[in-house]
């Protein structure tokens, strides 16, 4: 193992006051008055009951549209109709904030967050904020949220994080991070993060999509202080490449495991490390040197990744069958995990014994899992993206189908 350890200065924070804050509304001339107007919304769930905002997209070869549906419940045969949802244009994504009180929705064409409550059975929208004027370009599906006055948004194109407020819809800074710079490679920051006490522990991995179809034989670990914004460490370990996802277990100890993106790379021969897994443990803010598990020692020399909280000590984990896919000379890294060959498996990290979960069907590696309300959920994807079924992977009992959906099931959050 190489590690490589470097300070960073605690001036590296950009002071907001350097830049003018844009607070919009929805169109790019908007000042900061929140727009109170309600969104035409399926008016279900009013009552007072259970409410829940499950986002879809739906495309076609001339436009994608997406939309956000408030709906009483998950459960199977619940109606989702689009005509009722708040429809907007572009692939729109769903920000969910756990015990904020709100969910944000950002917009496609604009790095723009926008704040909605739920009211009734309406969407109320308010303030909106934007990372342009910080160079942000586009929005990644990430937010990592530090307290309900801080939230971190990781810029990966921009190799920077910018610390924002959700309570006050501000900017209050960016933290630079130079040291994560490889040069013709996106910085890929971790899809997730873990907190150690004022300590937020970042993966990075290094991934050519545009030219080489690559990834770097490497992950770094950002160290941030959370209360100063101010990265104290970075490290790089050279046992493991391609990881993009931590899962944090019972025990306290977190796993960083490789991306199935990272195993199609390998088997493509354009990743040199095996698909594998660091773990730092419950009262450490660094990985672990004793522990670095290659993931085809628990699938028999399958290729693996994609991590997904499985309850307790076990996580999800996405093994290829070869015999279900098909690949040729020129066969991309994302054409791999796109194809529905891809097994769930259980992986229980107390005993280090996997197996596979016979109930789910194959399916492509890189589906959407949400955590909502102390259960984890992904989909059942149809071809074509024509329609989406939720599943309860941690249902009692072993996965159980919910709600179906048309489109693209993309996000999904309880908001009352």
């Amino acid at each position: 193992m190489s590690v490589v350890q470097r300070k960073q200065r605690s001036s590296n924070r950009t002071s907001a006051t350097a830049f003018a804050l844009v607070l919009l509304t929805g169109a790019p001339s908007g000042g900061c008055a929140a727009d109170e107007a309600s969104s035409p919304v399926d008016q279900r769930g009013s009552d007072g009951g259970d409410a829940f905002v499950v986002a879809t997209r739906v495309w076609d070869d001339t436009a994608t549209n997406s939309y956000f549906h408030v709906l009483p419940s998950i459960d199977p045969g619940t109606e989702v109709d689009p005509s009722q949802a708040l429809e907007v244009p572009g692939s729109a994504r769903l920000f969910a904030f756990e015990g904020l009180g709100w969910f944000g929705i950002g917009e496609a064409q604009a790095p723009t967050i926008s704040r909605y409550t739920l009211e009734g059975g309406a969407l109320v929208k308010g303030d909106a904020i934007s990372f342009q004027p910080f160079g942000v370009k586009s929005l990644w599906p990430t937010n990592y949220v530090i307290s309900p006055a801080k939230v971190y948004h990781p810029d990966r194109a921009g190799e920077q994080i910018v610390v924002w407020n959700p309570t006050t819809m501000e900017v209050e800074g960016t933290i630079p991070l130079p040291d994560t710079h490889r040069e013709g490679y996106l910085a890929l920051y971790g899809y997730g993060a873990v907190l150690r006490g004022k300590t937020l522990l970042v993966s990075v991995g290094w991934v050519d999509w545009s030219t080489t179809d690559t990834i770097l034989p490497e992950t770094g670990l950002v160290a941030i202080d959370t209360e100063t914004d101010t990265v104290v460490r970075f490290d790089v370990d050279d046992r493991c490449g391609g990881i993009t996802q931590p899962v944090e277990t019972a025990s306290g100890d977190a796993y960083f495991v490789s991306s199935g993106l990272a195993g199609a790379a390998h088997h493509l021969e354009r990743l040199d490390t095996e698909p594998c897994a660091l773990r730092v443990l419950k009262d450490a803010d660094a990985f672990d040197p004793d522990f670095a598990l290659l993931l085809g020692e628990l699938t028999g020399g399958a290729i693996a990744g994609d991590p997904i909280p499985a309850g307790g000590n076990s996580l999800f984990l996405r093994v290829f069958d070869e015999g279900l896919a098909t690949i040729g000379e020129e066969t991309k890294m994302s054409e791999v995990t796109g194809q529905p060959a891809w097994r769930w498996w259980r992986w229980d990290t107390a005993t280090n014994e996997a197996a596979a979960i016979p109930e789910l069907a194959p399916s492509p590696a890189n589906v959407s899992f949400f955590d909502v309300d102390g259960r984890v959920f992904t989909i059942d994807e149809e071809s074509g993206s024509t329609e989406s079924t939720l599943i309860e992977l941690t249902a009692e009992g072993g996965p159980k189908l919910g709600l179906t959906t048309p489109g693209y099931l993309h996000g999904l959050a309880k908001v009352r």
